[in-house]
């Protein structure tokens, strides 16, 4: 790891270990793309999120209810502010990072959620991001109505979200009450995160792999899969004493794969180029 990445790396350590609840996403989120982007000024980022809420705070404010508050703050950003979802370089990482969509105004739907989410809070607005398979809308909770950052639409019902489902994973696609469900300031970065690794997995880059990875254990420090995951990847990297510590934590956290021959195997191979390593 750089030097100039571990103070970010430890900003954001000190934010994952907060209930979920308080950690603030738009700072948590900025902290993630520090990490790719020298000198980058989270503070000024955060203002720029503050400026866009006080450019419409007049029209949410007058507004006659939730629905129409809402609908007021989708206008701004679709219309007014241009955000919008891009389709043709949908897996570019710089959809995934917060800075750049400021930039750029063109996101994921999970960022522009994300901005959806932070904007509408400053409003005084009770926002919640909904991670449905394969897409992330929000929810007006005092509404009882769904908005979809990605595209603009607003006034969205529980069968159009369903709908969506549909369009990603076929219509036999398995529709569940859960999937509604508001996600968590933590499940919300976990899946930021896990973007971020699946593409960088594509393009065969594991350091960087590697550092989705550990921040994603950073948020879930009980996941036996992630610190698996992990020491895949470290192994490759010929990192085999960091590999063999993920490997420990597998044990305690999953503790029948002890009982796996193919685990226990891996553990050895491990614990051999570890050893050799001396």
């Amino acid at each position: 790891m750089d030097d100039w990445v571990i103070p970010i790396r430890s900003s954001f350590a000190a934010l994952a270990g907060r209930r979920s609840d308080e950690i603030p996403l738009a700072e948590a989120a900025l902290l993630i793309a520090a990490e790719e982007y020298p000198g980058l000024d989270v503070g000024s980022y955060l203002a720029r999120i503050d400026a866009l809420a006080d450019e419409v705070r007049e029209e949410v404010d007058n507004a006659e209810d939730a629905r129409t508050a809402g609908t007021a703050l989708t206008a701004f950003l679709y219309e007014r502010e241009a955000f919008r979802g891009t389709a043709e370089d949908y897996y570019d990482p710089r959809n995934s990072f917060l800075n750049e969509v400021l930039d750029r105004r063109r996101g994921i739907p999970i960022t522009l959620s994300i901005l959806y989410m932070e904007v509408g809070a400053r409003l005084g607005l009770a926002v919640r991001g909904i991670g449905l398979p394969g897409h992330f809308i929000v929810k007006l909770a005092d509404a009882g109505t769904y908005v979809d950052p990605f595209n603009g639409q607003v006034d969205l019902g529980e069968s159009d979200c369903f709908d969506r489902v549909r369009a990603i994973h076929g219509e036999r696609a398995t529709l569940e009450p859960a999937m509604l469900s508001p996600q968590s300031n933590r499940q919300i970065l976990t899946r930021v995160l896990t973007n971020l690794r699946v593409i960088y997995r594509a393009r065969d880059d594991a350091p960087r792999a590697r550092a989705a990875l550990d921040r994603l254990i950073l948020l879930n420090p009980g996941s036996g899969q992630l610190h698996r995951d992990r020491a895949a990847v470290m192994a490759r990297l010929g990192e085999y004493h960091l590999a063999l510590n993920d490997v420990e934590q597998v044990r305690r956290l999953q503790p029948t794969v002890r009982r796996s021959r193919r685990f226990r195997g891996w553990r050895r191979f491990i614990g051999q180029m570890a050893a050799r390593m001396n």
